[in-house]
């Protein structure tokens, strides 16, 4: 259905000027009063603002014909109506705004085709640094889903990891201020860093403190990045917030908030080099541990889902019983996805923001199924 709606609109589109160029056609053989048939050269201009030059340059010629033909229909080229020289006239208008349309056609094809070839060089940077994430680590199961908003907007600095350390296994969801290639550099350079530190450091402060360091370097004053960023041994979870939407647990069909006491500020704006007192301590403290249970779920998110709205009432995304839904039931591919279905449905398909999903769970013992809510 969607390659038939776009070939329909492409031929409504292509069609759109000719129907123009008969409308005019039609008002100038009405009446008698008035000469209308200047107004032909409105074909060629609205073939330039979405068709190639070829397809204009069709439409101007084919508007002086018109022009042509209207004049000696109408009698135009007689004295009574200025003679030849003001039907000249009229038709080196149609001409000269043909032409101008042509160009102006060019113009537009050349810097959408350089807008493309930028485009798509900046979503292979962008897929190149989002490496894939392994859907299992020991006993534990992940996956990530990257939504794009419209089309203009596809790069963003959404961020997500996952890494295997010593200490457990260790995740990350970032956003960057801002979009474009800034944006991708910028998440590049957090994850190339979150890859080092992680395998490097010993606690979540530290590995939080080497994050705000790279972060204080590469962005401007104006840019920062915010985080969630995790930890899981066996059954114990930890996490650290910076800037960021708190994290969502699902434990036996209902779903919670994981906050910490105080949220720190986003990455890059920090106090001093490494933490609020120079050596990671106000980060420590700001740091929550959380037992899991089989079966558990979490899922960690940036603000394209908070931040979805109902175009025609302005409604926030329900988040909590959104993910309290579409997590509670289906393997975590699938609740994944059907999450992103349910923002995609309840802003018409018209995200302000990119979407970064990063899903974990710690699978029930063999032999034992999931089940859903009632009536789920």
């Amino acid at each position: 259905m969607t390659a038939l709606s776009s070939r329909a609109g492409r031929w409504f589109a292509a069609l759109l000027p000719l129907l123009m160029l008969a409308g005019v056609a039609a008002l100038e053989l009405s009446n008698r009063e008035w000469t209308v048939l200047e107004l032909a050269v409105l074909s060629p201009m609205l073939a330039a603002t979405f068709g190639g030059p070829r397809l204009t340059a069709l439409y101007g010629v084919l508007a002086i014909g018109v022009g042509v033909m209207l004049g000696i229909y109408d009698h135009l080229f007689g004295q009574n109506d200025g003679g030849p020289t003001a039907q000249m006239v009229r038709l080196g208008g149609v001409a000269v705004g043909g032409v101008l349309a042509v160009l102006v056609s060019r113009y537009n094809t050349r810097r959408e085709t350089k807008l493309q070839n930028v485009t798509r060089v900046a979503e292979v940077a962008q897929q190149s640094i989002l490496a894939a994430v392994p859907r299992s680590s020991g006993d534990l199961r992940f996956a990530v889903r990257y939504e794009s908003a419209a089309a203009e907007a596809r790069i963003g600095g959404d961020l997500y990891e996952v890494v295997d350390t010593a200490w457990g296994t260790r995740l990350l969801v970032g956003d960057v201020r801002g979009k474009g290639l800034d944006a991708v550099r910028i998440a590049s350079r957090v994850l190339g860093c979150f890859r080092i530190v992680s395998r490097s450091a010993d606690d979540l402060p530290a590995v939080l403190a080497g994050l705000n360091d790279e972060v204080a370097e590469v962005c401007g004053l104006d840019d920062f990045v915010t985080a969630v960023v995790g930890q899981i041994d066996g059954q114990r979870l930890w996490l650290a917030n910076a800037g960021h939407p708190d994290p969502v647990l699902v434990r036996a069909g209902r779903a919670s908030l994981l906050c910490v006491p105080i949220r720190l500020p986003p990455l890059g704006l920090l106090s001093g080099p490494t933490g609020a007192d120079g050596g990671g301590g106000g980060i420590a403290e700001n740091t929550i541990e959380v037992m899991l249970l089989p079966g558990d779920r979490l899922l960690l998110y940036t603000d394209g889902v908070t931040e979805a709205r109902d175009p025609t009432t302005g409604r926030f995304f329900p988040l909590l019983p959104a993910v309290q839904a579409a997590l509670s039931r289906g393997t975590l591919e699938e609740s994944v996805a059907d999450l992103v279905d349910h923002v995609r449905a309840w802003t018409r398909s018209t995200l302000n923001d990119d979407v970064a999903l990063l899903a974990a769970e710690l699978p029930r013992p063999a032999g034992r199924l999931r089940r859903g809510p009632p009536g789920g």
